[in-house]
């Protein structure tokens, strides 16, 4: 697999999902893309799933988090070209990890995003999902990131 954006390759995403004591979870608005979303990206050639996560929460949140990580498994989704700022259309293979908060964080914070140029610079507003809040305003991935979180959460 490889990610340089032709149809015929998969690029691999590791998508954060991180909790609180309460079960609540963290999302953001992306004034890019203009919907809320979980901090996620692209993982990067030579680096693991798990490598990826940890970075991309820390460049999208601001939050470094060194605990453990539990798979959620994994959802493929088609990205048509023109959204989240990806120029062609490509299949996607998100690698879903459940993080548990290391220390309490504010209800809601801004975090100016770091790492990637469509990013770069962007302010992502911060917010904790209710465990039982509807997800409105999240995509058809996200929203099945959310269930899988939930269901974890459900069965302990």
């Amino acid at each position: 697999m490889s990610s340089s954006g032709d149809d015929a390759d998969v690029v691999l995403k590791a998508c954060a999902c991180l909790v609180d004591g309460g079960g609540r979870l963290l999302v953001f608005f992306h004034p890019g893309d203009g919907n809320m979303q979980l901090p996620k990206g692209t993982v990067e050639p030579g680096e693991s799933p798990q490598d990826a996560v940890r970075r991309e929460l820390l460049e999208e949140s601001g939050i470094r988090h060194t605990g453990p990580l539990e798979a959620l498994g994994t959802l493929e989704r088609h990205c048509p070209a023109g959204v989240e700022g990806n120029a062609h259309s490509h299949p996607q293979l998100w690698h879903l990890f459940l993080m548990r908060a290391e220390a309490p964080l504010p209800d809601r914070f801004d975090h100016v995003a770091v790492g990637s140029p469509e990013e770069e610079g962007l302010v992502f507003q911060f917010r904790w999902l209710g465990a039982d809040e509807a997800p409105e305003g999240f995509i058809t991935p996200y929203r099945q990131a959310i269930e899988r979180v939930r269901a974890a959460l459900a069965a302990r």
